[in-house]
């Protein structure tokens, strides 16, 4: 599975930037897309668990990884669409 560091970032101290955020999406096989998402999804799963038993140590990173998987949806609903015209 791919490294998410690379498409969040560690914490405060390092930033992913948007412009290179969309383009490592957008060069990514479908096949990591999927990986990608599907260990997003899980992390988010436990980012939320965490966030009701207010164990959480970033708030914020729950806001990232929802963003990251509407992008992630986005650019397979566009190759999609790509793939029918």
């Amino acid at each position: 599975m791919a490294e998410l560091s690379k498409f969040i970032g560690d914490g405060a101290d390092k930033k992913v930037k948007l412009h290179d955020l969309r383009n490592t999406i957008r060069q990514a096989e479908e096949g990591e897309l999927q990986d990608i998402l599907k260990g997003v999804e899980t992390e988010l799963f436990e980012q939320r668990t965490q966030a009701l038993m207010q164990q959480i140590s970033n708030p914020m990173r729950i806001r990232q990884l929802k963003k990251l998987v509407a992008r992630i949806h986005g650019e397979l609903g566009a190759r999609q669409l790509k793939q029918l015209a």
